[in-house]
Formats: C-alpha cells, sequence, structure tokens
C-alpha cells in the first residue's frame, strides 16, 4: 500500500535534483517527464498484442502490413516494446525525431541493430542501410527477417565496434537479446568477434553513411570516439541511445559539441533514483 507514494516521492525528488542540474540535460524539455517510455509501451502493447504468432524458430509481428521478426525463446513483451519504440511517433525512444529523419538519399548504418526491426523499417526509405550486430544468431534472424519480406538484405557486419580495432569475446542471451555482452574467454558459448572502429568501416565503403543510429548497451561513448574523424570530415545525422550509463548523456553531448554538432536531448528514463536522458540527436 505505500510502494507507490514512495516511488512518487522519489521521482518528485529525482525531478527536482534535474531541475536544479548545471549539466547539459538540464537543456532537455521537461515535458519528456510526463511522456514516458512506459506509458507509450503499454498503449501500443495494448493496440497490437493480437498479432504475434509462432512462425518456425521465431516470434513474428504483421503490422501495417510490415513483418517483424524476434527469437522465438525470448520475451514477447520485449518485442512489443522495441516494436512500440520505433513505430509510435515522439516516443522517447523513437530514433527518427526532429532533424534526424531518413531520407531518400540517405546510407544509413545501424549500429546495434539487434532483430533488424530498425534496418527494415527504413530500407526501401533510404538509398542504403549497413546492418551492425554482434550476435550471430540476431544476424541470421535479420537475414531470415529480409526474406519474409522479400526485400535484399542489408550489408550485415557481425562485429563489435569500439575506440580501438582489436578482439573481444561475445555472449549471447537467447532469452534476451538486449543482454548480451562482451565476455571473458572462458565464458561457455561466448564466440570470438573482431572489434572495429567507425573510422576504420567507412574507409571500406564507396558510399559514406549520412544517417547513424545506434543503439549499443553503453558502449556509445567509446564507439563515436572510434568515429571522431569520420565525424568531423562527413558530419552524419546521429540518433544515440544515452541512457544506459549515468554519464553516457553529458559525455556524448560534450563530445559532439566539440566536433560541432547542433545537438538534442530527448525523454527521460527513471533509473536508481535519478532521471537519464534516453536520446541524442545530433546534426
Amino acid at each position: 500500500m505505500m510502494l507507490q507514494p514512495i516511488l512518487m516521492k522519489n521521482n518528485l525528488l529525482a525531478a527536482l535534483r534535474l531541475a536544479c542540474s548545471r549539466g547539459p540535460e538540464n537543456g532537455v524539455s521537461k515535458r519528456w517527464l510526463l511522456r514516458t517510455s512506459s506509458r507509450l509501451n503499454r498503449k501500443y502493447t495494448n493496440s497490437v498484442g493480437h498479432c504475434l504468432s509462432q512462425c518456425g524458430d521465431f516470434q513474428e509481428a504483421r503490422i501495417r502490413n510490415q513483418v517483424f521478426l524476434w527469437p522465438r525463446e525470448a520475451c514477447s513483451a520485449t518485442f512489443l516494446q522495441v516494436l512500440a519504440e520505433i513505430l509510435t511517433p515522439n516516443h522517447p525512444h523513437q530514433y527518427q525525431y526532429g532533424p534526424t529523419i531518413v531520407g531518400r538519399d540517405d546510407v544509413v548504418l545501424d549500429i546495434g541493430a539487434c532483430e533488424g526491426s530498425f534496418s527494415a523499417l527504413v530500407t526501401g526509405h533510404c538509398k542504403r542501410v549497413i546492418s551492425v550486430e554482434p550476435s550471430p544468431s540476431m544476424c541470421r534472424l535479420i537475414e531470415a527477417l529480409f526474406a519474409r519480406r522479400n526485400q535484399p538484405c542489408p550489408q550485415i557486419l557481425n562485429c563489435l565496434l569500439s575506440d580501438k580495432c582489436g578482439e573481444a569475446y561475445f555472449w549471447e542471451d537467447a532469452h534476451n537479446p538486449g543482454s548480451s555482452r562482451i565476455a571473458l574467454e572462458t565464458t561457455p558459448g561466448a564466440a570470438k568477434l573482431p572489434v572495429r572502429t567507425i573510422d576504420e568501416i567507412v574507409e571500406t565503403l564507396e558510399e559514406k553513411p549520412t544517417f547513424i543510429k545506434c543503439d549499443a548497451e553503453g558502449a556509445e561513448p567509446k564507439i563515436f570516439s572510434g568515429g571522431r574523424k569520420f565525424l568531423e570530415k562527413f558530419h552524419p545525422k546521429l540518433a544515440i541511445t544515452t541512457y544506459h550509463s549515468a554519464d553516457d548523456f553529458a559525455v556524448m553531448h560534450a563530445l559532439l559539441k566539440s566536433i560541432g554538432y547542433r545537438v538534442m536531448g530527448k525523454g527521460f528514463l527513471y533509473t536508481q533514483g535519478a532521471f537519464r536522458v534516453m536520446m541524442i540527436h545530433a546534426w
């Protein structure tokens, strides 16, 4: 009975600390405190929950004549949350927002492609998509998704990204793809993957990315530090998650401003007693 009042009090205290902050998060519109992901996700789930079905090794969603896939053994609620994020206009986790909209002439670099929903959504609305995904099973799912949609599969780079090239081990969580992570060599089931940088990748591409979406579970600061040369020269549009670690938004804000970007924060996530900015958009 007392839990809800305690949560409300904690939220109010966190909002007060946010309002008094001198950091870049203070510049994010406070209206996002009311437009929460949880509320929009519930609304979306209630409207489309009936559209899921089992299809071989996958869960399939058919929404607005489009097919999306998810691992069969993974949580359906997480699948619907992912779809809510990319299909709900003005969602705090929406990548296409304000000045960062995918256009017909854009070459899209989808970092952290996961199940490929964003890559699939923008394919056909842009010039080209390159998907970057460390999970071998999710790479196979992306291939299956585009086969199911009768579309040519985008180029898929099965690798990790960071600020330096090298190698690392990656462990997959079949039940929760978002929990897959870099692991020790001794971790059972971990696969060795190349670690690349944005600067190194774009050197191999004839057409340079003009739009970069990134959701990399907290690796975003290192990933974009490894792309500084490319960002300075080509200045692509950017839509980047910043809620995985407490300092991500401030670090990304400083990095992108130093390169000459105009930046905008969007959305708040309440976690560990504080509000974190969910996304940074730059152009």
